[in-house]
């Protein structure tokens, strides 16, 4: 089974191809050479370079501007400012090791398509797992086309509607950006103006897929896991029950020295299929943890300035923040939900275990099955930065603590 004859696989690949966030070099053999590095991680490498000097750009617009931009446009400087960090942190990924092995371990062996000839409900779960990530890929995929639209297309109206395309161009009238920087040249000429959108579009293009792609890629992989835990689950509750075989002086059924070998067997693959998800999980957490902790330190901030811009009313600030302030709310929301799902599979698995039929196993079994049953109590849940647990706790710790930043801001400047 190929995964990538999967719709959704070919759709993450191909996105993340180009924005270099994908290592080909780790699913072919390709020979080593002196050019090797560059191939494989150049294009990341101009990706980060021409992002830093961006930065950098943006960074002195706001202080040599500071006496003189408007709150909207001050805003949105802050704004881009902010996405250009995660954005800097997201595209050294691929040069992480762990970051390489989880691809590498989900689309050649963990992902579920692997497991549908197991059992009839591993298929069924593969196939509805499928779907989820075929509708959550769609989803992502529009939400990049349309918050990139939007936000390069709102100046562009702009300054049409300013007449600054026009013959007669207003002679105090400045070119709209949808980033402003500070450059050493005049940008209100026609041709440099139309290489500071292009080189918008295409920053705006990479900033799209490195957050939506990388975070349908992050949702694709905790799917999985969830449909491991939940057909390790479905195993547990169908364990099966010795047959009649009443032990003298008991009303107990026992297992038999045949079903009880039997059964040693089903608790050694069970507690192996346990540790390989765990495993799994934990090279994920190794891999995502500093850039989710990054993220929610993105969402603090921004979140409270995507409202603010918002609170204005300004036609212009709504056209082009609304959108951006859904999306962005929407990938904090789904991120969440997402991780959720795996601490909340804890407990159920825990009672899974304890509800095997223990009692009427030889002592040998019921050893092996209280050694389960010690696994299975430590947590599941990843943790952002080895500290904050990810899930819909700290998603409502974070909605609050930007809804307050907003509140205290807007009365700041109200005063």
């Amino acid at each position: 089974m190929d995964v990538f004859n999967l719709r959704y696989m070919r759709r993450i690949r191909f996105s993340m191809r180009s924005i270099g966030a994908w290592p080909d070099h780790e699913f072919g053999d390709h020979p080593t050479t002196r050019l090797s590095p560059i191939r494989r991680y150049g294009y990341t490498t101009f990706l980060f370079t021409i992002c830093s000097i961006g930065m950098v750009a943006q960074a002195m617009y706001l202080i040599n501007n500071r006496d003189t931009l408007s709150f909207i446009d001050s805003g949105q400087t802050i704004l881009t400012f902010f996405l250009c960090i995660v954005y800097v942190q997201r595209t050294l990924l691929p040069m992480q090791t762990s970051y390489r092995e989880v691809i590498k371990e989900f689309t050649l062996s963990f992902n579920l398509a692997y497991y549908k000839d197991k059992s009839d409900y591993s298929a069924k779960m593969s196939n509805r797992i499928d779907k989820i990530c075929e509708i959550l890929s769609t989803i992502v995929h529009i939400q990049i086309y349309v918050g990139l639209c939007f936000f390069n297309a709102v100046p562009l109206i702009m300054n049409w509607n300013n007449g600054m395309f026009g013959p007669d161009r207003p002679a105090n009238d400045t070119f709209d950006h949808s980033v402003s920087y500070a450059l050493p040249f005049d940008d209100q000429t026609y041709f440099r103006y139309t290489l500071i959108v292009v080189y918008n579009w295409y920053v705006s293009y990479n900033l799209s897929c490195v957050f939506c792609c990388q975070d349908l890629l992050i949702y694709v992989i905790v799917i999985h896991i969830w449909g491991h835990l939940k057909i390790f689950e479905h195993n547990l509750n169908s364990f099966p029950r010795p047959k009649i075989n009443m032990k003298a002086g008991t009303n107990l059924a026992w297992f038999t020295k045949e079903e009880n070998k039997d059964v040693h067997n089903r608790l050694k693959e069970i507690i192996q299929t346990y540790l390989h998800i765990r495993k799994f999980i934990e090279t994920t957490s190794t891999a995502y943890s500093k850039t989710i902790l990054v993220y929610y330190g993105f969402h603090t901030v921004t979140d409270c300035v995507l409202l603010l811009e918002c609170s204005t009313m300004d036609p212009k600030a709504l056209l082009k923040y609304v959108p951006m302030t859904i999306i962005c709310y929407q990938q904090l929301i789904e991120l969440s939900v997402v991780f959720e799902l795996i601490s909340s599979k804890s407990d159920g698995i825990i009672n899974s275990v304890y509800d095997l039929p223990w009692e009427c196993m030889d002592n040998s079994n019921r050893k092996t099955v209280q050694i389960l049953l010690q696994i299975v109590q430590e947590s599941l849940a990843v943790k952002a930065g080895g500290m904050v647990p990810i899930g819909l706790q700290t998603m409502v710790a974070v909605l609050k603590a930007s809804i307050s930043y907003f509140m205290m801001l807007s009365a700041f400047a109200d005063g």
